[in-house]
């Protein structure tokens, strides 16, 4: 099979999911990818009538993203009717799964060049909209796995991971953002988005820094004798996020290097309750797969879904400190479900630029009980 590579990838500021409060509240999810995929056209001087197909994860496919967004972004966006466009739901990693299928598709020969993308305004289309799910389902469980706040607070349980240490996790989770940004590293990730009101938009909504002593005094949001706050969770989040991957022509016609090379994707399914185990045996699976051992990945990006979750993923699997979401996570940003899996690959790839690395993994937990694993490598 023939390589394929990420090309160039980046990304809108994340927002605040509120009908209000969000930067985003007067800005639609199609018109925000549009902005974002016009940049990435820009910055990298694809040719789209040489694009062969555009993947797209988002979550909640209703209202204005539904009706296959995919498609619709390229029609509003002014892009060649040659275009398809193709909706991808995977949960928490669609976007992930995106990159996932449009890379195999290359490897294969069907394609040679593709847009990926992943969005979600959640500020607009809310997680629990258009829900109906079996209570069959959940019979033979001691509580509903569709809450991941439970399934959360039961890694806190099973690990005996304090709420302290989770708060901890999230200053420096925060810290880490603030410094790479002080340091200029999003400057090649963010791009400005122009709101309806014309201001542009150029940072994160969601950061902020913070003391244990401020952490402490917050409430539990799942259970009253829980661990679980508003802060070590990931927020509820606006965001788009668009990469352009090819094989080796499309890297000619680019002439400059690729972020990194795309290798082996894997995906796993555990209990539903565990859910936040997910990484831990998709990261396995991967390094079974392709021979590597954990010590000679250079660098991680694991969603933060929660905090806990991302300690326990660390701690059974041993990731050491300074190689795992070295310039913050979801935890200080945010987590707009659909565009989450394609932010952490394309973050992983610049990290693994800035820190000329060779290999990175991208990794996220899933709801109903999945994991995902992606291999990035690039020449050093």
């Amino acid at each position: 099979m023939k390589p394929v590579y990420l090309i160039d990838g980046c990304r809108s500021p994340i927002g605040r999911g509120h009908p209000e409060k969000g930067i985003y509240s007067n800005l639609r999810a199609d018109e925000l990818s549009v902005q974002v995929l016009h940049s990435l056209i820009n910055r990298t001087g694809l040719n789209p009538e040489q694009i062969d197909d555009f993947f797209l994860g988002c979550v909640g496919q209703h209202l204005e993203q539904g009706k296959n967004l995919a498609r619709l972004i390229i029609l509003l966006a002014g892009l060649p009717n040659t275009i398809p466009g193709a909706t991808v739901n995977r949960l928490c990693s669609s976007s992930l799964t995106a990159l996932q299928m449009a890379a195999d598709s290359i490897k294969t020969g069907n394609n040679n060049q593709m847009l990926v993308g992943g969005v979600e305004h959640l500020g607009h289309v809310p997680m629990t909209a258009a829900l109906g799910y079996h209570q069959d389902l959940f019979k033979d469980y001691d509580f509903q796995w569709t809450n991941m706040g439970l399934t959360a607070e039961k890694l806190s349980e099973d690990f005996n991971i304090s709420k302290e240490e989770q708060d901890l996790f999230t200053i420096e989770s925060n810290r880490r953002y603030f410094a790479a940004r002080e340091a200029g590293f999003f400057d090649r990730e963010i791009i400005p988005v122009i709101l309806p009101d014309g201001q542009s938009v150029n940072d994160d909504q969601e950061p902020r820094l913070s003391t244990l002593e401020s952490l402490a005094g917050l409430r539990t949001v799942f259970k009253e004798d829980g661990t679980i706050t508003a802060a070590n969770s990931s927020g509820i989040s606006d965001g788009a996020c668009m990469a352009w991957i090819g094989d080796q022509s499309a890297v000619l016609q680019y002439g400059g290097e690729p972020l990194a090379e795309i290798g082996l994707t894997v995906n796993i399914g555990l209990n539903p309750v565990d859910m936040g185990l997910g990484p831990v045996f998709a990261i396995r699976k991967l390094l079974d797969k392709t021979g590597f051992t954990l010590d000679e990945i250079d660098l991680f990006e694991i969603n933060e879904a929660f905090a806990v979750q991302v300690l326990a993923c660390q701690q059974k699997l041993q990731i050491p400190d300074d190689k795992l979401n070295i310039h913050g996570g979801a935890v200080a940003l945010g987590h707009p479900l659909g565009m989450s899996g394609l932010r952490i690959a394309v973050t992983l790839a610049h990290s693994m630029v800035e820190k000329n690395v060779q290999y990175g993994i991208a990794s996220l937990c899933v709801g109903h009980g999945q994991g995902v694993a992606m291999l990035l490598r690039r020449k050093q």
